[in-house]
């Protein structure tokens, strides 16, 4: 217990040295310079009052801002310009006295990129590893290469969905779905049986519940899918839903299955004793009491992203049914996929677990 909490402070050591040298860090970037606002106290002046046709208030304001400049060919030079925010700052951004921005220097004049934000990734990245290790201990050690393996593997999907030019957009990301579960779950797990019936029992979740919603989609025409409400640049918008509703489906599915399979395996290996029937029904018992939350978490993380721009719409003077339409729909539906994801994977993780029972009969569970 102890040494656990020595390694996890050891890490927030040594993650507040590179917070520190991260942001302190001029010379290793090469894109734009990076700047610092001297001022101790930004001059801020009103410009003017916005009102518009909906009766929605915000201002027009001008910060001054005095810059000494970091790195790049122009590194001691210091320069005067001019921000201009709005105090809402939905497109805009207020700076603050001695803080660190990126500028791009063209014609011995400064454009505020935006500000040096790269220090608070490692900050979040420094706790979160020292939480991980501080709860779970030696196992952080599996789920922190789980975790990098899937950015590794999540990234290499993107370049070659960039590469492919989204031609094969559903195709590739169904593969990587595969082996998005494979490889967290054989890394946490380890490759044993318990791993492979989660795995199966996942797969099962995804592109079984993905094909019934698929289907009732093909079969109502597709109606009120409204993909041009996504930010999806230039890509075949359809195809980026797909891939959004099969990585969605994944997170729960996978979380759901495996605390269902690992429990069921843990009681075949305890109770010598139990039948088909009762294994079954222990299964649905915990079903019940996972789903509920699992669907609630799914419902919450979507309102939250969406809520945003839900307010600027009825803001506007839209209608309830026009921003649900315009902000909330293709969200909704990812919701509902996801949902009879969770309910189905029940009888699959079940299902899947009966195989310990025959496992178990020949001598050979582990």
């Amino acid at each position: 217990m102890k040494k656990k909490y020595l390694i996890a402070i050891i890490i927030l050591l040594i993650g507040s040295g590179l917070t520190l040298a991260t942001y302190f860090a001029t010379h290793i970037y090469q894109r734009d310079s990076v700047a610092l606002i001297t001022d101790y106290q930004i001059k801020d002046t009103f410009v003017q009052r916005d009102k518009d046709v909906y009766g929605n208030i915000d201002q027009t304001r001008r910060q001054t801002l005095h810059l000494t400049i970091l790195s790049g060919p122009q590194r001691g030079k210091k320069y005067v310009t001019s921000n201009v925010y709005y105090p809402s700052q939905l497109v805009s951004q207020k700076y603050r006295p001695r803080q660190r921005i990126f500028v791009d220097i063209k014609k011995n004049q400064p454009a505020i990129v935006n500000p040096k934000r790269d220090w608070v990734l490692v900050v979040v990245l420094t706790l979160t590893l020292a939480l991980m290790v501080a709860v779970t201990g030696k196992k952080a050690i599996p789920l922190i290469c789980s975790l990098i393996l899937s950015w590794v593997i999540f990234y290499g999907v993107i370049l070659a969905d960039v590469k492919l030019n989204g031609t094969s957009m559903f195709l590739l990301f169904a593969s990587a779905n595969i082996i998005f579960s494979f490889v967290s779950l054989a890394i946490v797990q380890g490759v044993n049986q318990k791993m492979l019936v989660t795995w199966v029992a996942t797969l099962l979740g995804v592109f079984i519940s993905f094909g019934i919603c698929y289907a009732v989609m093909k079969l109502t025409g597709e109606t009120e899918m409204r993909y041009e409400t996504g930010d999806y640049a230039t890509q075949d918008p359809r195809g980026i839903f797909m891939a959004q509703a099969l990585l969605g489906i994944l997170g729960a599915v996978m979380d759901e299955a495996t605390d269902i399979v690992s429990s069921l395996h843990e009681l075949v290996k305890t109770t010598p004793d139990i039948t088909p029937l009762t294994l079954m029904k222990s299964g649905r018992a915990m079903g019940q009491e996972i789903m509920g939350p699992l669907i609630n978490v799914l419902v919450l993380i979507f309102i939250s992203g969406a809520l945003p721009e839900t307010i600027l719409y009825l803001r506007d003077n839209n209608t309830l049914a026009a921003a649900f339409g315009f902000t909330l729909s293709l969200g909704a539906t990812q919701s509902v996929i996801a949902a009879i994801g969770i309910v189905l994977t029940v009888i699959f993780a079940t299902g899947c677990s009966l195989w310990f029972l025959r496992v178990r009969k020949q001598g050979d569970l582990v």
